[in-house]
């Protein structure tokens, strides 16, 4: 029942898709007056070839594939990977024929057609789920065997009600009323029934979460499975103790070996972070060219007026692989021999005039660019900290070295969501380590790109946990 609803709903977003894509190229066409210009075979010809080049290009990425766990922001990602390929095709075509097309028509079509479709799978999927949780339109499913890691599996799934899934019990050799007693789980019967139940229940999937040991009970329910059409899937049993412990595990193949790693990292990508490095070049030569070139006399002069000492104050800390670099800042203290152990505090008496102005405007950061510039930093990541801090914390914060997978930042995650200053606090520095983490699991461009905006705007608007 729900593989041929599947089915259906794919051919769903498909007709309506092309619906939209076959508006979109109408109204563009009769929105900048090409009708009376342009003789009626082009524009068939032109039509034909978006209908079919959607129609490809959907194939190949795999739009339409259904995946019940799979959340908006995933769809919208896929989404946007399928509409640059239909882009790069047509401009291929246009390129090759050079026939008397209109760019500007093809430029319409495409961003009435984009926002359109966006629109209609974002809200499709949102009413599928609504529709799931609400009763219909679910797959039944069976767990073979009963531990900490199966337990936790479905109450994952009755927590997730969207995704469409009805436990219909769990099957264990162990004694049932112990088992239910214990877990509070509905046992069917022994894991020599589970064959016999899921053809009587017409079963969907069966979720195995025996442990390694048990290999050939595992296959012989994979070849049941095979056999009868239905879909296995194994829970592996370390899954409980890392539970909470990364957002998403990833599987990769060396040769035919899977290996498993903890946490997924956009930035191990060299594409990622090629797109990410010339960000930092071009935005901090823009930054160092057009302020930093000007504002450098004026914050200099203002310095050595208001105190002694040099203008710039630099400091070892830790980057990217817990490698140590000289972190660069105007100076916002008097000369003392603490700056390298003592973190600045509200009211610090070390802290100048000047200073004072300058750490309240993250004027104080702008040599920091240099560093981004040389490649020891990076305009948005981790907030890098003094050798002493980094020692410190690392015994006693849950994940903090992990934060140093990638370059330190500038400004980051953490910082625009009101982490920042003042660490003394370990529950602070938590907060802190938790934002940078999420960061580094979740890269993009477009992250980036929102960082820096939040943090001009906190800039302009203040930040009480600047001093």
């Amino acid at each position: 029942m729900s593989r041929r609803y599947s089915q259906f709903l794919e051919l769903i977003f498909l007709v309506g898709d092309i619906v939209l894509l076959n508006a979109a190229y109408l109204i563009s066409l009769a929105a900048i007056g090409r009708f009376e210009r342009i003789a009626a075979q082009p524009i068939i010809n032109l039509l034909v070839v978006v209908n079919l080049s959607w129609f490809f290009v959907t194939k190949v990425a795999r739009y339409y594939e259904s995946n019940r766990l799979e959340g908006l922001d995933r769809i919208a990602l896929r989404f946007l990977r399928t509409m640059v390929l239909f882009v790069l095709v047509i401009a291929l075509y246009e390129l090759a024929i050079k026939d008397h097309y209109s760019r500007e028509h093809l430029i319409y079509t495409v961003s009435m057609f984009s926002v359109l479709a966006l629109i209609w799978r974002l809200a499709g999927d949102t009413v599928l789920k609504r529709y799931r949780a609400a009763g219909y339109n679910y797959r039944r499913v069976i767990v073979v065997g009963v531990s900490p890691t199966s337990v936790d599996f479905a109450k994952q799934i009755q927590k997730h009600d969207e995704y469409g899934f009805r436990i219909m019990g769990f099957f264990d050799n162990g004694d049932p009323s112990d088992l239910e007693v214990k877990y509070n789980v509905d046992v069917q019967g022994s894991i020599d029934e589970v064959q016999a139940y899921a053809v009587r229940h017409n079963v969907d999937e069966i979720y195995c979460a025996l442990p390694a040991s048990e290999e050939e009970t595992i296959t012989d329910l994979i070849n049941f499975a095979d056999d009868h059409v239905m879909r296995i899937r194994i829970v592996p049993e370390f899954s409980h103790y890392l539970y909470g412990q990364a957002k998403r595990l990833n599987i990769e193949y060396y040769g035919n070996m899977p290996v498993v790693t903890f946490r997924q990292e956009p930035l191990e990508s060299l594409g990622n972070r090629a797109v990410k490095r010339a960000f930092d070049f071009g935005f901090s030569l823009f930054v160092l060219l057009f302020v930093f070139s000007w504002l450098l006399p004026i914050i200099a002069l203002l310095i050595k007026l208001n105190s002694k000492g040099p203008v710039f104050f630099k400091q070892k800390r830790t980057g990217e692989n817990n490698e140590v670099f000289t972190c660069w800042k105007f100076r916002t203290m008097t000369v003392n021999k603490d700056s390298d152990a003592v973190q600045a505090k509200r009211g610090d008496a070390r802290i100048t005039k000047v200073g004072a102005v300058l750490r309240k405007t993250n004027l104080d950061e702008l040599p920091q660019f240099f560093n981004v510039l040389f490649g020891q930093m990076s305009v948005v990541g981790p907030r890098p900290h003094m050798l002493k801090h980094t020692e410190e914390y690392s015994k006693i914060v849950d994940k903090f070295m992990v934060r140093h997978l990638i370059k330190p930042g500038i400004t980051g995650m953490a910082q625009v969501m009101g982490y920042r200053g003042d660490t003394s606090d370990p529950r602070l520095m938590e907060k802190r380590v938790q934002y940078d983490v999420w960061y580094l699991e979740n890269w993009s461009f477009l992250l980036d790109v929102k960082i820096v905006f939040l943090t001009v705007w906190n800039m302009v608007r203040g930040d009480k946990n600047a001093f």
